[in-house]
């Protein structure tokens, strides 16, 4: 039951990550990203009881970890791109993102030992050594949040906000029911793409300039 919800909660961010390709530009470029990056976390959890304990399944989730360190960092790029395409704003999302990414690489990936684990007839990889909090994932969450409050402040578009206050609830809870995680995320991604859709936003992209996509 828990494999179908998440295989459901995978499949539906790769639908919102099509959905923020076909929007175009910038923002939706790197919404999509992210959207995929999430959809892959999902899914290999979703299908981890149907591959069994072994080195496939290890690999595949050592490809999780290196997803969530080095590509969560996007959220703060791609809500950045959907409050301000200033080449100066961008700029500083993308330091943000390298920076925050190489911290989660740092603080993630040296040491990792990786063991099965299973929970409600799911089976994943976990860090055998806790590997603490993800700090810059979280950090990362928070960063979207307060860009979040800032475009519901200025631009009246609290889809940002409510997403990133999604994802950090539900992942205060997924250290006992994981599934939360992917869930929460699912919820961020579906607030970006609010915000995408968002006409309050959507004209302002149709006026930015395209050269804001790096």
């Amino acid at each position: 039951m828990v494999s179908a919800a998440l295989f459901l909660i995978g499949v539906l961010q790769l639908l919102l990550a099509f959905a923020a390709f076909r929007r175009g530009r910038a923002p939706g470029l790197w919404i999509g990203v992210l959207g995929c990056a999430l959809a892959y976390d999902s899914l290999v959890v979703a299908a981890g009881a149907v591959v069994g304990a072994g080195a496939p399944l290890e690999w595949l989730n050592t490809g999780r970890f290196v997803v969530h360190a080095v590509l969560t960092p996007l959220s703060v790029v791609c809500g950045t791109l959907l409050l301000d395409r200033g080449r100066r704003t961008v700029r500083w999302a993308w330091a943000c993102a390298a920076a925050l990414s190489v911290l989660g690489v740092a603080t993630t990936l040296p040491g990792l030992e990786l063991e099965p684990r299973s929970w409600a007839g799911t089976l994943r990889y976990t860090d055998a050594g806790g590997g603490g909090a993800p700090v810059a994932a979280v950090l990362s969450v928070l960063a979207l949040l307060a860009i979040g409050v800032v475009a519901w402040k200025r631009r009246s578009v609290p889809w940002i906000a409510l997403g990133a206050f999604a994802v950090f609830v539900a992942s205060a809870f997924a250290f006992k029911v994981p599934p939360l995680g992917n869930a929460g995320e699912g919820l961020m991604l579906a607030g970006l793409l609010a915000a995408l859709c968002d006409r309050r936003i959507d004209r302002r992209q149709e006026a930015a300039p395209a050269r804001a996509v790096l």
